[in-house]
């Protein structure tokens, strides 16, 4: 009995750390990519930076989207560091005796913060698109797509 027990607790603990990894794996790219800059970096940094290069910007449009990315960075790396504490308070009562009703709770906690990153990327992105032209939107566009046909290429 107490070797079935553990197997069992085993079983609910990896089931709840695959759960977790799975709706992390969902993080937009952007948000991630925002949040790990450094707020004294000159440039946008490393996709981010060849996204917005290929656009070809003005050096006007180069200072408002650094400006627009310096509004959100904050805010975005204070969000992924409070998901990631979230994630592993889920994990570890994965892992324990929570009740279902206190893993709902954690749950529901992961997911709107989730929304709540998603909503902030979504607001720095219509703000990033009133700075470019149209040919640049229609450029942006078809880059997204290409990234989320082919995800890794670009890493």
């Amino acid at each position: 009995m107490l070797l079935r027990d553990q197997i069992s607790r085993t079983v609910v603990a990896m089931f709840g750390l695959s759960m977790v990894a799975m709706f992390t794996a969902s993080t937009p790219v952007l948000a991630e990519v925002i949040a790990q800059a450094t707020p004294n970096q000159p440039g946008m940094n490393g996709r981010s930076d060849q996204l917005i290069n290929s656009l070809n910007p003005t050096p006007e449009q180069q200072q408002q989207l650094q400006a627009i990315r310096q509004e959100y960075q904050g805010k975005m790396r204070q969000q992924q560091q409070e998901l990631r504490q979230i994630q592993q308070e889920l994990n570890g009562l994965m892992a324990g005796n929570a009740s279902e009703t206190e893993l709902r709770q954690k749950h529901d906690q992961f997911m709107v913060l989730k929304e709540q990153m998603g909503k902030s990327q979504f607001d720095m992105m219509l703000k990033m698109r009133e700075i470019l032209t149209p040919e640049q939107r229609s450029q942006l566009a078809n880059l997204m797509q290409e990234h989320r046909q082919n995800p890794r290429r670009d890493r």
